[in-house]
């Protein structure tokens, strides 16, 4: 060995050494990433069995451009009143509640009501099978609209109305069409990576596997998770005149306060007709259940504004 190559051999090895750090760092994090991604998308089956009240159909729609099928509860009301989708939120259906109960609701009140299953989430909508916080959900709610127009529906009469993920999936599928007019939105998130990250710190993991979760979800399956940002639908639907009402508990560990004052700010400075309900209540989406005569008068009053136009 001369001595330059023996002077060499300490860099190689400590080079060496840093690139296998480096592989096994990345295949680590790829595969935390793999198991994370997972974890928090996969379809999981419920096993509820409540049904809504008084006389209700079990019925089948297309989701908007897709291939699969989407079921749903519809509660037939007043031969000519309005029409309501009711969009649950993860890992929900809709056998559960709060969208059971506000489906309920509205639906004593004349409102025909359309409760679907949103894809992969619990209910009996299976698409791809997994879980995209609304990036796909929306064409599931879409299919909804398209349903209640087919079936003698007038567009300008149908309202959606949402929990959680199924309120941020509502404001996602309104700024996609432009014939719904309004958006009862309870204790939605304004960015889903943002809530998965600052959810992951809250439970101790480091916020640093979202980004790479995410980007593992659209290698598997198309879903381009970051892109389910209701926030950045402002523009669109500020053009379009839609109304938004947004409703967030005062105390909320699941999707904080600020992702609803969030909304308002930009949705109120992009000129969309928004106000927001700062209610009391002290859990997440518990308003309805907390104080159910004043919510659904508010519900009531919304929607008869802005779908009797």
């Amino acid at each position: 060995m001369t001595e330059s190559s023996a002077r060499r051999s300490p860099k190689r090895r400590i080079m060496t050494l840093l690139l296998f750090t480096l592989i096994v760092g990345l295949t680590g994090y790829t595969l935390v990433c793999w198991i994370a991604y997972g974890s928090i998308t996969g379809y999981q089956r419920q096993t509820l069995t409540t049904q809504p009240d008084g006389d209700y159909e079990t019925v089948q729609f297309a989701s908007r451009g897709q291939t699969y099928t989407v079921e749903a509860f519809l509660q037939r009301g007043n031969p000519d009143g309005l029409a309501l989708i009711n969009v649950h939120g993860y890992r929900n259906s809709r056998f559960g509640d709060p969208p059971l109960s506000r489906g309920n609701a509205m639906y004593a009140l004349g409102y025909t009501v359309l409760s679907p299953d949103l894809s992969d989430n619990g209910g009996t909508t299976v698409g791809n099978g997994q879980i995209s916080f609304g990036y796909s959900e929306r064409l599931d709610v879409l299919g909804a609209f398209d349903y209640l127009v087919a079936q003698g529906y007038a567009p300008e009469r149908i309202g959606l109305m949402g929990d959680s993920m199924g309120a941020a999936t509502s404001l996602l599928a309104a700024a996609l069409e432009s014939r719904i007019r309004a958006v009862w939105a309870d204790s939605p998130y304004s960015r889903a990576d943002q809530v998965l990250a600052e959810q992951a710190q809250a439970s101790g993991i480091p916020p640093i596997i979202v980004p790479g979760s995410l980007l593992i979800g659209w290698l598997r399956t198309g879903d381009r998770i970051w892109e389910a940002a209701p926030i950045d639908a402002a523009a669109m639907l500020a053009r379009q005149g839609q109304r938004v009402q947004l409703v967030h508990c005062a105390v909320d560990t699941m999707v904080p306060p600020h992702h609803s004052r969030d909304l308002f700010a930009a949705y109120q400075a992009a000129g969309v007709d928004v106000t927001i309900w700062d209610h009391p209540c002290q859990a997440h989406v518990s308003a309805l259940s907390d104080d159910t005569d004043a919510y659904v008068s508010a519900m009531d009053v919304f929607f008869r504004a802005a779908l009797s136009q």
